[in-house]
């Protein structure tokens, strides 16, 4: 709702004129390159947390700091309105946090003490005329087919291809429901696999792959279901960052390939998938 007007803000001045009786008046400055693609960078940042909240984080800082590059590239931040309404926009994303469970079922009732009309009231209250009613993404409260146990997955490497990252759903594990993580990858290159899991009668099975070596797992996706992810994100081969990923916490920006090093996965299902582990070792305890 902020960063839409900043974008026009920003972008209009240097390539709009204005009419004073006969006089015309127009603002050509060298910023107008910068002020387009400031422009276009909080709108974009715009339509992905009104279309995707679960990248939030990710435009919000961006939104932060193409706001405050306006300030000196782009007719003082279109007249510090842009700038002071981006920052607000940005400021918003990040302290916005999902709904807990509970919450959102609430959420579904439309009384008048609902969320859905407070956040209605509070839009016409900033936004006078212009009523915006949010429409929720349709990946942030799917439910995934049970599978009740959970297993814990450790490796060297982890690397995912094809991957997408598809919100938060929720799966039932030992009688209970839980939030997790919905991610599809069409492969999956383990180093160095060890699985454990919780059999049916109270005994740990136990799944090790010999050290150094690959296992694959193929799949048209595969389905994956992640209460979490822990470990190394490797960017590029070159920076190790840190990364523990939960329903809590989830990832900001998924990209389609991603290599994690040292990683912990805990997960609920995994489907549609074919596992190949050389050497296997099977124990159970």
């Amino acid at each position: 709702m902020f960063l839409l007007p900043a974008s026009v803000v920003i972008g209009l001045p240097p390539y709009a004129s204005f009419r004073l009786g006969d006089l015309v008046l127009s603002i050509r400055t060298i910023g107008g390159a910068s002020a387009l693609l400031i422009a276009a960078l909080l709108l974009i940042c715009a339509v992905s947390l009104w279309s995707r909240p679960q990248y939030r984080v990710a435009a919000g800082v961006t939104a932060l700091l193409v706001s405050l590059i306006a300030l000196v590239s782009s007719n003082l931040g279109g007249f510090l309105v842009g700038t002071v309404l981006g920052l607000i926009g940005g400021a918003l994303a990040l302290s916005w946090t999902p709904p807990a469970a509970g919450e959102r079922d609430r959420d579904q009732e439309d009384g008048p003490g609902s969320s859905r009309t407070r956040a209605i009231g509070i839009t016409a209250l900033f936004v006078g005329a212009l009523v915006v009613v949010p429409a929720a993404s349709p990946s942030a409260s799917t439910t995934a087919a049970p599978s009740g146990r959970v297993w814990v997955l450790t490796a060297s490497v982890l690397r995912l291809t094809g991957l997408q990252y598809h919100g938060v759903g929720t799966t039932r594990v030992g009688g209970a429901t839980v939030e997790v993580l919905k991610f599809t990858a069409s492969r999956i290159d383990i180093t160095s696999l060890v699985q454990v899991s919780e059999l049916i009668d109270g005994h740990l099975g136990k799944i090790t792959a010999p050290p150094g070596s690959v296992s694959t797992a193929t799949g048209h996706p595969i389905e994956l279901l992640t209460l979490r992810l822990k470990g190394t994100l490797s960017l590029l081969g070159l920076i190790g960052l840190p990364v523990d990923f939960t329903p809590a916490r989830p990832p900001p920006l998924v990209l389609p390939s991603l290599t994690f090093t040292d990683v912990t996965v805990v997960n609920t299902d995994l489907k549609h998938a074919r596992l190949a582990i050389p050497d296997a070792k099977i124990t159970v305890t």
